[in-house]
């Protein structure tokens, strides 16, 4: 297994990724199982005369507070925290899932009402434009539940994530100008993917790894590690047509061959080959613009190799691309939901008003 120098990830995560400044206050989250880089983390942002505050979650705890909690008090609003929000400057999060299958079987109404106890922090994250950056984590547990070998997963996971982020923004930058300024994206794929969509004056941002002054200007304050991506909010109403999807991962079950059709930007009609009820039932659940086409989205990291259903890696593999539904104010669109939701898509073929950007999984740049 690849050996990995979680302090040396620390310091670029603090230095490079987030540009925590002096007497910043920075909210770092994680798990009990990966505590130890957690704290690297907030040793370093402490060494850069900044405040961190740290919270650490276990999946038996998150699997009681909604197992145990009643609906009513699960989508209560946690008025302390959007006050507290006023403080803070950014947050790293680190995957605190040690193993998502703990909450596979948890109510989906329950899960919905958790998500809308969270709704006002989201918007507060947005009106105080705080910062963010998520991280993933491997572990023997998802592993097994992806059907991939751990040193497999975990030598995949640290190469993406220590990938030479200098290169991978010249290249996003490339692929980006085939984009920016373009109107109709027409998208095909052998597995019979035939969609169009604008992005018309639209941002299109590139996921380099670093939230810089520039994108918070622009209101691109997120950030997932491994970092890798090409990305733009479409305009909300323009999606028609059918998309099939590889594969996506919600909770521990892997939905495949997702099979669905947008009208007039709304996700109308959605068959899966496995778990499809699944599918529908995660959209009923959820609130707001949770069917509407929110994010497309070009995979540009070269260190991903396969796709396993861990979303944070999928939707960063060179020749994929992802659509996501829901939430999409964070870069730039209108959507307002409980629900940010990628699916992705292997190998597909997309042109720019005509002009071939990707072709069967490969750049055109």
């Amino acid at each position: 297994m690849l050996e990995v120098d979680l302090e040396e990830v620390a310091r670029k995560v603090v230095d490079k990724c987030m540009e925590v400044k002096e007497d910043e206050v920075i909210l770092v989250r994680g798990g009990t199982h990966n505590f130890e880089f957690v704290e690297n983390i907030a040793v370093h942002i402490r060494k850069k005369g900044a405040f961190p505050v740290v919270m650490a979650d276990t999946d038996r705890l998150q699997k009681r507070m909604i197992e145990e909690t009643d609906i009513e008090y699960l989508e209560k609003t946690p008025e302390y925290y959007l006050n507290w929000l006023e403080d803070i400057d950014g947050m790293i999060g680190i995957d605190s899932m040690k193993d998502p299958r703990l909450l596979s079987r948890l109510p989906e109404d329950k899960i919905g009402a958790s998500r809308r106890g969270r709704r006002e922090v989201n918007n507060k994250f947005q009106e105080e434009k705080v910062r963010w950056t998520g991280i993933g984590y491997p572990t023997e547990e998802k592993a097994e539940m992806y059907g991939i070998e751990y040193e497999e997963f975990w030598d995949m996971f640290w190469k993406a994530l220590n990938t030479d982020y200098d290169v991978l923004k010249n290249n996003g930058e490339k692929l980006a100008d085939k984009l920016r300024g373009g109107d109709m994206v027409h998208i095909t794929s052998d597995n019979g993917t035939d969609l169009e969509f604008s992005i018309t004056g639209r941002h299109v941002l590139v996921d380099d790894g670093v939230i810089s002054q520039a994108d918070i200007e622009r209101g691109d304050i997120g950030n997932n590690l491994p970092c890798g991506e090409v990305f733009c909010a479409p305009l909300e109403t323009t999606a028609n047509g059918r998309a099939y999807f590889d594969l996506a991962f919600y909770r521990g079950n892997k939905i495949t061959g997702i099979d669905a059709t947008f009208k007039d930007g709304r996700l109308v009609k959605a068959d899966a080959e496995e778990n499809g009820e699944l599918f529908n039932q995660v959209l009923e659940n959820s609130q707001g613009d949770k069917d509407i086409i929110g994010e497309f989205g070009i995979g540009t990291n070269p260190e991903v190799k396969k796709a396993i259903g861990y979303t944070i890696t999928d939707e960063k593999i060179i020749g994929s691309i992802h659509i996501a539904v829901g939430e999409n104010r964070m870069f730039g669109g209108k959507n307002e939901s409980t629900l940010h939701w990628d699916l992705v898509m292997l190998g597909p073929s997309f042109e720019v008003d005509g002009k071939t950007v990707m072709e069967e999984g490969e750049h055109i740049i």
